[in-house]
């Protein structure tokens, strides 16, 4: 979503929102001076990650877009254009904090999920993984309660009688759009992908991070001011 006509209120809104959620889900994981990050799934931009981070942090970011869409303005971060299916040019445990917000739920081939989830969790020492979940009460993308357990004759209903996300057009020519670019797991299934991590349901509700640290959370890590919300069971923003 371009944020960028919207009202300065509200962007600023939408940005306390994202840096919230930052602090919240470094709160989870061992922080450091000169971390070394990959942020896998980084996007255009620094606002979902590294525009709240400390400058000395070095930050890899990884995505199939062209570099000239590419404009993050963190001091350290540099760009490699790679798919994340295969990560090889890095070594086991490379990164202290491997990082991905709202990339996992767009990768609907199962055999392609699995090898990002495999290389994702080789490379880093932790992790940290932003995504929308199958019983989340508002679904970020679309705006709409408890969107991924509707039946999908009506997910393509409302999407085309509210022009959700602008998508009334391409699901009109392409009705399956929204099986092939989405996919809600609940948190079992998530958990089974990831099985040595822990997962929060962020403040928000939308949203869980999964993630694995590396030690016991130090009391002076600056982040750790949010009580934890651990989810053992299944139980509108933009990344």
């Amino acid at each position: 979503m371009n944020t960028d006509k919207l009202p300065s209120v509200i962007r600023k809104v939408l940005a306390y929102r994202r840096k919230s959620r930052v602090d919240f889900m470094l709160s989870k994981v061992v922080v450091a001076n000169n971390m070394k990050v990959i942020d896998i799934g980084c996007g255009v931009d620094s606002r979902s990650f590294d525009a709240y981070v400390p400058e000395n942090w070095e930050i890899t970011g990884v995505d199939i877009l062209p570099s000239e869409r590419v404009h993050h303005q963190h001091p350290s971060f540099s760009y490699i254009q790679q798919d994340a299916q295969d990560l090889s040019r890095f070594t086991d445990h490379e990164f202290d904090l491997a990082v991905s917000i709202g990339m996992l739920e767009h990768i609907t081939d199962e055999p392609v999920f699995k090898r990002i989830v495999s290389e994702l969790r080789r490379v880093a020492k932790q992790y940290i993984v932003v995504v929308p979940y199958k019983y989340c009460w508002i679904e970020p993308h679309y705006g709409v309660p408890f969107f991924p357990l509707l039946p999908y004759s009506m997910k393509l209903a409302v999407v085309k009688a509210l022009n959700l996300s602008n998508q009334r057009e391409v699901v009109t020519r392409d009705p399956d759009y929204i099986n092939k670019n989405y996919r809600w797991l609940s948190n079992a299934e998530y958990r089974m992908e990831f099985p040595d991590s822990t997962i929060h349901l962020l403040p928000t509700l939308e949203t869980i991070a999964i993630t694995r640290t590396s030690a016991t959370i130090a009391p002076n890590n600056p982040y750790a001011t949010n009580p934890p919300a651990i989810i053992d069971s299944d139980g509108y923003y933009e990344y």
